[in-house]
């Protein structure tokens, strides 16, 4: 019996009460189990879960156990496949962590039998070392928490039951193992605390899904306290500053509604949870740091603005009012406060004008604080810099305003940035770039050079900070980015690339700028990342201005050592267009030619086994879509196909599709245009056996996508009836691209059928004879695809329910 059909069969059993049906599940689940206990064929396994899954419904109280030793156990068996271990190659998809995760989905039916035992389950497979593993663990916790509409008022209404058993679930744990799963703990209680609630139904043909807000019955009020109580706990488990701002997050989750309701208990509801959080950090504003105090204001800046209600808008004053007596504060906000409230917020409200005021009152506050710093206050300031600069962000740029100071400080105040720089270099050294570029244009900018010459003989790491600190518009050292030039091309590792890379983009910046003694030091770093195979200059110099003007400088062989230095990147991204379209501009064969190169590239690492197994990021010749060389390379189509055609071999032809080649003429002309259709058609007529392999391949890879029955027509008359290219272009015709619904495969098969009854009456005899061979084949798969369809239909009814058809 076909695997699926016995599943169903199974699911129908499931559901019979009979002693005689009790007595064959129990022995099947039997079976299952031993399996799962000590079996190592992979398909066996698999399948076990899948049937271990339909039997849930009957047996939930045994799942989670047999699942939670099979999980324990599994890892340490040789698997097998076809009665061979698992080939590495094969391991990737065969493995002990895919089965893993495909256990993870077995008390799928039952999620809500066993609330505590599930956790158990899943917080275990959660701490995995496999990523995949993890991921799928924690979706399926924060799965677990989301309130389902079907469920909650369904019959029985389970209403915040499982949300409830959760929460009391984190809140029985200690300390330490809750601050140990907090980032799962946290999504479990952002779910929980959602004011939305979603609900999906299915039939065979249809999925509905319902929206609606949280009401406050079925328990929803009790598990809300419960769940901000825990939130307050886990806010003061640890005083790390990204942890709190985690919580912070969560809190917010607390104080949102989904839409105003006309329940006077859901409204009552929503407004105590929001105060109840408000009053909370309100009172921590006094003994938080300074980034999350930020956090704080911004979050009480939101209640306010979207306050539902005149207490919880007060509740929100408070805090700003409790924040206005940190002195400290504003001036932080002023430097670094990229999340903070600048301005009167009943203002602001109202006032868009007043939020884009605030760079400017920012900025001149940070003017006013340069010329407070005498040597009176210089220690203050020195203490409240290093403070500030353990704000921590993903991005810089978040910081533009205390970056400039920093920099005209050390322009103004060098003396200052250098003890900064020597005295305080770890706490500093995320904005020790802005310090140095202030020192570059002050009267210590030797002393910064000693510096600097001492951080790069003991710490080469400092090396790219350094190159990016003399990206300046004024007075650009050269030697200095020679010798950390010469300095990184000792370091033979990333951070010495790094740095090569860096120094290449200060010196492309440098040229645009008007510095012509900079293309040669662009040139000698990118001689030194070449040697070493790495491309990654392309993504600090792909500006088209940078680069454009580079370009336009180089002669032929620069510009050949240019695309040879980036032949071998991964993937052709945004910034090698960039390169490629500047080359281009003036040389696009070139770009031709290299194109080119990389497709025989990639024909040479299929060919050696193991060199793109494993790699970090597989090499791709061609992308799918280009955007800027295709414009380029679409004014040459003569060229680009005879490039294509002489390096393709008729033993090719099966995989050409495939392949880079055919590839790149579909990148470049996607919408299969009259140039391209032209020059294939010129191919096509010279009878050659290998040009037609080449035209058809070119047709194969458009996939059904485009209009090319004309070239399929032409190659029909050259080659004789029912040879091997009637199949290859058969398959070109055949192809449909995407379809639609239940019978859009066999629509389309109709639709072909169609065109091809013209050719019919065609004027030549051996394109009448193809018309008659394949209608008879796409007459078959039209019945087939039929059976295909009506089966799969019922099959979804059966599983599904046929519902109500929508009139």
């Amino acid at each position: 019996m076909d695997f699926d059909l016995r599943l169903a069969a199974l699911a129908n059993l499931v559901t019979d009460p009979s002693p005689v049906v009790e007595a064959k599940l129990l022995t099947e689940l039997d079976r299952v189990e031993g399996v799962l206990n000590t079996g190592t064929e992979y398909d066996e396994l698999t399948a076990a879960l899948k049937v271990l899954a339909v039997l849930a419904t009957r047996f939930s109280y045994r799942v989670l156990p047999m699942l939670t030793a099979f999980v324990r156990s599994v890892q340490q068996r040789q698997l097998t496949w076809g009665g061979e271990p698992v080939a590495a190659s094969h391991r990737r998809y065969r493995s002990s962590e895919q089965l893993i995760r495909d256990a993870v989905d077995v008390p799928q039916a039952v999620r809500y039998v066993h609330i505590d035992a599930l956790m158990d389950f899943l917080l275990e497979i959660a701490r995995s070392d496999d990523s995949d593993t993890r991921n799928k663990a924690e979706r399926a916790l924060e799965s677990l928490a989301t309130f389902d509409l079907n469920l909650f008022y369904g019959n029985p209404p389970l209403g915040a039951r499982p949300q409830q058993e959760i929460v009391e679930y984190l809140a029985r744990m200690e300390d330490g193992p809750l601050l140990a799963i907090s980032g799962i703990a946290l999504n479990m209680l952002r779910q929980v605390l959602s004011p939305a609630i979603e609900g999906h139904t299915w039939t065979y043909n249809a999925v509905n899904i319902s929206r609606g807000g949280v009401q406050a019955g079925g328990g929803v009020v009790e598990m809300r306290d419960a769940a901000i109580a825990l939130l307050k706990r886990m806010f003061m488990l640890s005083e790390d500053v990204p942890h709190r701002e985690r919580v912070l997050q969560t809190f917010g989750s607390a104080t949102r509604r989904e839409r105003p309701s006309s329940d006077v208990r859901t409204l009552e509801m929503f407004e105590r949870n929001a105060i109840e959080v408000l009053n909370f950090l309100r009172d921590q504003v006094s003994t938080q740091e300074l980034q999350v105090v930020q956090s704080i204001e911004h979050d009480a800046y939101w209640n306010f603005y979207h306050s539902a209600s005149q207490p919880i808008a007060a509740a929100a004053l408070e805090i700003r009012d409790a924040i206005a007596q940190l002195s400290e504060y504003t001036i932080y906000k002023d430097l670094i406060g990229f999340e903070g409230i600048h301005g009167v917020w009943e203002e602001l409200k109202s006032s868009q004008n007043d939020w884009e005021n605030g760079d400017k009152v920012r900025r001149a506050a940070a003017e006013r604080y340069l010329q407070e710093i005498t040597p009176e206050t210089y220690q203050e300031w020195r203490a409240r810099i290093l403070e500030f600069a353990k704000t921590r962000s993903d991005d810089l740029a978040m910081f533009p305003i205390f970056y400039d100071f920093l920099r005209s400080l050390a322009q103004r105040m060098p003396g200052m940035a250098l003890d900064l720089l020597q005295n305080d270099e770890g706490r500093m050294q995320p904005f020790e770039i802005a310090l140095l570029r202030g020192l570059w244009e002050s009267d210590r900018a030797a002393d910064a050079l000693t510096l600097v010459k001492g951080w790069m003989v003991v710490d080469r790491s400092k090396l790219s900070a350094i190159a990016k600190s003399l990206n300046v518009d004024q007075h650009p050292r050269f030697e200095l980015l020679a010798e950390i030039m010469d300095e990184a091309s000792k370091v033979e590792d990333k951070e010495g690339t790094a740095a090569i890379v860096e120094s290449m983009g200060v010196a492309a910046r440098q040229f645009s700028l008007g510095h012509a003694e900079a293309k040669g030091i662009f040139q000698k770093g990118m001689r030194l990342v070449t040697a070493r195979n790495d491309p990654r200059w392309v993504n600090v110099v792909w500006f088209s201005r940078d680069i454009s003007k580079l370009v336009e400088a180089m002669d032929a062989d620069e510009r050949n050592e240019v695309l040879a230095s980036i032949v071998s990147v991964r993937k052709i991204g945004y910034e090698t267009e960039e390169v490629l379209a500047a080359i281009g501009k003036t040389d696009p064969k070139a770009v031709l030619d290299f194109m080119m190169t990389r497709v025989r590239s990639e024909r040479a690492r299929e060919e050696e086994p193991g060199l793109t197994d494993g790699e970090e990021v597989r090499f791709e010749a061609i992308p799918y879509n280009l955007h800027r060389v295709d414009k380029l390379l679409s004014t040459l189509p003569g060229e680009l196909l005879r490039a294509v055609r002489a390096d393709f071999t008729s033993d090719d032809a099966s995989m050409f599709p495939y392949y880079g080649g055919a590839r790149l003429i579909k990148a470049v002309f996607p919408d299969f245009d009259a140039a391209l259709q032209a020059e294939l058609l010129s191919f096509s007529k010279t009878g050659h056996p290998t040009d037609i392999d080449f035209v058809i391949g070119v047709v194969r890879t458009y996939a059904g996508d485009a209009p090319v029955l004309d070239i399929c027509k032409e190659i029909i008359k050259m080659v004789p009836e029912r040879s091997s290219a009637w199949g290859e272009v058969a398959a070109a015709i055949e192809s449909t691209g995407v379809v639609r619904g239940e019978y859009g495969m066999l629509e389309a098969f109709q639709a072909k059928r169609a065109e091809i009854a013209a050719w019919k009456n065609d004027e030549s005899p051996r394109v009448q004879a193809f018309a008659v061979w394949l209608i008879e084949s796409i007459d078959q798969m039209i019945v087939s695809e039929r059976q295909r369809a009506e089966a799969g239909i019922e099959l979804r009814k059966h599983r599904y329910g046929v519902g109500t058809d929508p009139t």
